[in-house]
């Protein structure tokens, strides 16, 4: 497509394989089934923030952030900037604080409307406080050639690219509002993607900004706010194959590959999240199933009772713990059984295997998660 030459130049120019367009039907069904699984607000919440910083960290490392996943997390913990902060910190706060306000307003619905006002917008507050550390003035758009070696068109064009652009995506993809095509917004979404950088609207920051839009096409259209860092993920995890899809798509002026790239990455990042999430409400059911079972048991000591009851809760879901395993398996219970016979320990675990709660095997326990699965052949 040239984009870069003229309005009319924006048409439809790529494909779809019955492959990709399977995997785009797979998103849907994904989607659909994260936003109907309950999930307790406390775990909402710690996905939600697990995905921000997943997200932040990738879009800036793409960017050539420095900053380890673990850093990154300690600066979202921060309520303020510590002294002697890491100067490149702001842009992984300003990656999260953008993404959590577009999550806030699609949750409420009222998604930013998509154009020119908006992606200023965006580009600001990525640059909010980076001073030195980008190469743009945040909010506007590069008024000189870009950087060396990056095709783009020159900068008196940029306005009018860029509204060239927006009309043209409201035209050709009317039906990505929630409710809607999900398959069409996911191209909606690429398409906004790769072709801002073909335009390269800004100095710096011309990727961040670029996916920071392609999310926000997401969440528009009714992703879970949970799933809307995973392509920002999985360009981060790919970083070279990234690279290169878009220098494919720049050279045939078709983003055909790039779209097959991003949606089986996407596809398989939804499949992840919905095991994630079905974890996730498996344990809370889990948790509720323990505190039933109790609940049916005659004791006589209260202590004994809640001491039996935390062992049971401390259980993983998965493997098996032999008994010298089982004193240590958090803090907790070492120091609840630290002052304990061995004696006292076994006779615990025969009580929590006689409930059913526990399986006991060749010396080693297993907490029966099977009584919970219909399907699942019962000990």
């Amino acid at each position: 497509m040239e984009a870069h030459t003229s309005l009319s130049g924006y048409r439809r120019q790529w494909g779809v394989s019955p492959k990709t367009r399977y995997q785009l039907g797979e998103c849907d069904a994904l989607v659909a089934a994260i936003r109907s699984t309950p999930i307790l607000p406390e775990e909402q919440q710690r996905l939600l923030n697990a995905a921000l910083a997943r997200g932040a960290h990738a879009t800036t490392a793409v960017g050539g952030n420095p900053l380890l996943p673990g850093e990154v997390s300690e600066v979202l913990a921060s309520n303020r900037p510590p002294p002697g902060e890491h100067p490149l910190a702001a842009e992984v706060r300003n990656a999260a604080s953008i993404a959590c306000r577009l999550m806030n307003e699609a949750a409420g619905g009222h998604p930013s409307a998509m154009d020119a006002a908006f992606l200023l917008k965006v580009h600001q507050r990525i640059g909010d406080d980076l001073e030195e550390h980008i190469d743009a003035i945040p909010g506007h758009f590069r008024t000189g050639p870009a950087p060396a070696g990056q095709p783009a068109p020159p900068a008196d064009r940029i306005p009018e690219l860029i509204d060239g652009l927006f009309a043209w995506l409201d035209q050709e993809f009317p039906d990505t509002e929630p409710g809607g095509n999900f398959g069409n917004a996911i191209i909606r979404a690429l398409l906004t993607h790769v072709h801002l950088l073909w335009i390269h609207p800004f100095g710096d920051s011309n990727g961040r900004t670029a996916r920071m839009l392609e999310s926000c096409v997401l969440l528009a259209a009714g992703a879970p706010a949970i799933t809307s860092q995973i392509l920002t993920g999985f360009y981060h995890e790919t970083h070279a194959e990234y690279r290169r899809q878009l220098e494919i798509a720049a050279r045939d002026r078709s983003p055909t590959s790039f779209i097959a790239y991003a949606v089986e990455g996407l596809r398989d990042g939804l499949r992840e999240t919905l095991e994630e999430v079905q974890g996730t409400q498996f344990r809370s059911v889990w948790r509720g199933f323990v505190f039933d079972t109790f609940d049916r048991q005659r004791h006589r000591k209260r202590t004994v009772f809640l001491r039996r009851r935390e062992l049971m809760l401390a259980f993983p879901l998965e493997g098996r713990f032999e008994i010298d395993e089982v004193a240590v398996l958090d803090t907790e219970v070492a120091r609840r059984y630290g002052g304990l016979s061995e004696r006292t320990l076994r006779r615990d675990l025969a009580f929590l295997v006689r409930t059913g709660l526990l399986t006991e095997g060749e010396g080693a326990f297993s907490a029966n998660a099977g009584a919970l699965r219909p399907l699942a052949k019962q000990p």
